[in-house]
């Protein structure tokens, strides 16, 4: 459910606070249901998420169409537009992946749907090559077509990209 907090400014004022019975009224929450195509997806994303907490790698074979077009958001020569799982695995994650000495473990926040978008929150971690531990935390923006992600946004932490790029060699 998405949950909307509506404040009645009008009446209780900015603050919610009290008004002139001498009872604290707080901002009331209003909740939207979903749509069936919204649990869908949402129901999607979240199993691939589960399957893939030991792995993220297996989120991806699980729900990315191959020919995704996944953009990923920031600064650097990571940061671009992919076309296809292959560009995607090739010229971004490969050279992230192959530096861990262990698979990369998930844990999502919080999964959202709005329409054919769902939202994911996403933390992980790891122990690289080096002994190291390696976190980041991520955002996803994932546009839904017949259980599949044909295309997205990611954001993340690029400089801990970069540094254990530039600290494991491989």
């Amino acid at each position: 459910m998405i949950v909307l907090s509506v404040y009645w400014n009008d009446r209780y004022g900015k603050s919610g606070a009290a008004c002139n019975s001498g009872r604290s009224h707080k901002p009331k929450e209003k909740t939207m249901p979903y749509s069936e195509q919204e649990k869908a997806n949402l129901t999607t994303v979240e199993d691939a998420l589960s399957a893939a907490a030991g792995d993220f790698t297996k989120f991806f074979e699980a729900i990315f169409a191959t020919d995704v077009e996944w953009t990923i958001a920031g600064h650097g020569p990571v940061a671009r537009t992919y076309n296809g799982l292959e560009d995607l695995f090739t010229n971004a994650e490969k050279a992230l992946f192959e530096r861990f000495a262990e698979p990369l473990r998930i844990t999502p926040r919080g999964v959202w749907a709005d329409g054919d978008k769902v939202f994911a929150q996403i933390d992980s971690a790891t122990t690289a090559k080096d002994g190291k531990p390696y976190a980041n935390g991520y955002m996803y923006i994932m546009s839904m077509e017949g259980g599949k992600v044909i295309s997205g946004i990611e954001w993340l932490d690029l400089n801990a990209y970069y540094e254990i790029l530039a600290r494991v060699e491989v």
